[in-house]
């Protein structure tokens, strides 16, 4: 039986190709991290149904909050199920620690793209980083891989 803790971790850090553009940020230390816990990989904008490649998006305003993609539409309804699903396979596999990916509108946990497309970052949580904060899940980045092993 497998006793090592749970780690929910963004597909994209596993190496899988779900990013906006098509492609991965395979992560070296995948075999530090499933020494020591059991790897449950997930994708919140794809389990939403968002598809790949995907134009760029990024949070415009929390209050209320809205996303959209570089075209201007709206697709605050996709980052919301997302996080809604990421929450809802946390809880089924009592996970208490996710490492998600650094900067996303969903994943970030430090840091955001500001909502101009201009490359710009801001402090703050994506949708799903935030959903999963307020359940007292902890959160980190690729950055903070240090902090997991």
């Amino acid at each position: 039986m497998n006793n090592k803790p749970k780690l929910l971790i963004s597909a994209c850090l596993m190496g899988e190709n779900v990013r906006y553009d098509g492609k991965n940020n395979l992560i070296e230390e995948l075999v530090k991290l499933s020494q020591k816990y059991e790897l449950i990989s997930f994708c919140p904008e794809v389990a939403s149904g968002m598809v790949i490649p995907r134009v760029p998006n990024e949070i415009q305003s929390f209050n209320p909050l809205v996303v959209k993609n570089e075209f201007g539409i709206d697709t605050t309804d996709f980052f919301i199920d997302g996080a809604k699903q990421t929450l809802h396979i946390c809880k089924q596999h009592n996970i208490q620690i996710a490492l998600l990916k650094s900067k996303s509108p969903s994943c970030g946990n430090l840091e955001i793209y500001d909502g101009n497309f201009n490359g710009t970052l801001v402090k703050g949580q994506g949708l799903t980083a935030n959903i999963l904060e307020q359940h007292n899940i902890k959160i980190y980045n690729e950055n903070q891989i240090g902090e997991l092993i």
